[in-house]
């Protein structure tokens, strides 16, 4: 009775859990868009889900991610998995919650906001996957609950999320970029050698991501003259970016009408002499 028992809760559970991956199959398909944190975090949620559902066949898991996953694309803030709620062995429940502990700091710090949204996404993506992973005793620490499928634990896999979870954690937590102040000498729009350090600094900093620049004056000369000075000073910038395989979106000029600092007509100040780079 007690086999007979066993065999009618697993087959139960089975069949639910093949409902639920069935109903999702929408979502698995959807295209999600968006740059915002919570349309990446659906999509990497799609990313994990899908495999699960095709690769590790795991059912269950397939549904509680889903289940996040559209909660991401309606706008919801879904929290990552809390350790405490599952089957962690009790040695691994500290590092697991220290590590979530550090997510939420940098989530909470702009994380869901920044330029770094994506990259916190996937670290939340990571995240529950270690748990997911670490927690695998909750089918039999042997397996023998679903007749050797469900565990025991692995380490090489427990080992492979963490690792993937803290590489986009420390990108997650990294300030925002930029912007970045360039500096010319009177009437000048060429780049000096301190110039082309701040555009080195850009280009390995900014990676993929496109960036705005914008060509700025003194007050020295006719307000018609600095215009076209401040383009010079965009141009300058922008190809030198370019050069260094950086996406440029815009390189523009506000001449002699922001001011870093304000002075009267036909003052010559350095620190306004300037091009702003900013991240799109």
């Amino acid at each position: 009775m007690k086999i007979l028992s066993r065999m009618i809760a697993v087959g139960a559970m089975l069949g639910l859990a093949a409902c639920g991956t069935w109903h999702a199959e929408s979502y698995l398909s959807e295209e999600i868009s968006g740059s915002d944190f919570n349309a990446c975090l659906a999509r990497e949620y799609q990313d994990r889900a899908t495999s699960e559902a095709y690769v590790d066949c795991d059912w269950i898991d397939t549904a509680r991610i889903v289940e996040k996953g559209r909660a991401a694309a309606a706008g919801q803030t879904v929290m990552p998995y809390d350790p405490a709620n599952f089957a962690v062995l009790p040695e691994a429940l500290g590092e697991l919650q220290e590590g979530r502990a550090r997510l939420l700091a940098a989530l909470d710090n702009g994380g869901r906001e920044g330029d770094n949204a994506c990259q916190c996404a996937k670290a939340q993506r990571y995240y529950d996957g270690w748990v997911e992973q670490a927690s695998d005793n909750d089918m039999g620490i042997d397996g023998s609950y679903f007749g050797g499928v469900g565990g025991p634990v692995q380490p090489n896999r427990v080992e492979a999320e963490k690792a993937a979870f803290y590489e986009a954690l420390a990108e997650c937590e990294q300030a925002p970029a930029g912007p970045w102040t360039i500096y010319f000498g009177y009437d000048k729009s060429n780049l000096t050698a301190a110039a082309q350090s701040v555009v080195d600094e850009i280009a390995n900093t900014v990676g993929s991501r496109s960036v705005s620049v914008v060509g700025h004056t003194d007050t020295s000369g006719s307000s018609a003259y600095n215009q076209a000075l401040g383009q010079r000073r965009a141009n300058a910038v922008s190809s030198a970016l370019q050069a260094r395989n950086a996406g440029v979106s815009s390189a523009t000029t506000s001449g002699e009408s922001n001011l870093a600092v304000s002075t009267g007509d036909g003052v010559r100040e350095p620190l306004n002499r300037r091009a702003v780079v900013t991240v799109d």
